[in-house]
């Protein structure tokens, strides 16, 4: 972003030129989306826009920054910590992220399939401090069950694999593997490494 908005009035022209562009990726496709096209059904000059973005990068970097501010706020409105059973938790926290994925008409399914070419760094960063601190929690309140070591490692590993299994399924698949059964495996694939005791992990 160019600079950024201080007063109200410019604060909500960079929010519209925002959901310009989300509502004309999910019209016409990453590659067919310009930013004559934005600013055109933000009811904005193009002058305008480039006030703030220099180009269409820069207003898709601004709206990864958005969905992952999005992404965070629904995390944390789930009560994933009233779940006792970790199998539980694990269960909502991913199928909070199929439902995630599979919303907004079909506007995250177009940035899926062009995930390798997106600025996600801030959805994968903001996903993995909200896991951090869940499991923090989680595992303090249940240490006598869970005696874990290296749990930051263990997040780093369960956050990237399980994103990325996830954006492969709904990106490219094919409809061999059903979501349900993928949630119920990544369920029970992150319940059972999160639960091994250090015992299990040999010399660091």
């Amino acid at each position: 972003m160019r600079k950024r908005p201080q007063q109200q009035r410019s604060r909500e022209l960079v929010k519209a030129l925002i959901d310009a562009t989300a509502k004309v990726i999910q019209q016409q496709g990453l590659d067919n989306t310009t930013t004559a096209r934005i600013a055109e059904v933000a009811g904005v000059s193009v002058g305008s826009l480039y006030q703030y973005f220099g180009d269409k990068d820069g207003l898709i970097e601004a709206l990864m920054e958005s969905l992952a501010d999005d992404i965070g706020a629904g995390l944390k409105r789930l009560p994933l910590l009233d779940n006792v059973d970790m199998n539980a938790m694990i269960s909502s926290a991913i199928q909070f992220g199929f439902a995630v994925l599979n919303s907004r008409d079909g506007l995250y399914l177009e940035l899926v399939r062009n995930w390798h070419r997106l600025p996600t760094d801030r959805v994968v960063n903001t996903l993995q401090q909200h896991f951090m601190d869940l499991a923090r929690l989680y595992f303090l309140r249940h240490y006598q069950d869970y005696p874990i070591r290296n749990l930051e490692v263990r997040v780093f590993i369960v956050t990237n694999s399980v994103l990325f299994t996830m954006v492969r399924h709904i990106s490219q698949n094919n409809g061999l593997i059903r979501e349900d059964d993928l949630a119920n495996e990544l369920t029970r694939m992150v319940a059972g490494y999160m639960a091994t005791p250090p015992d299990h992990q040999g010399t660091r």
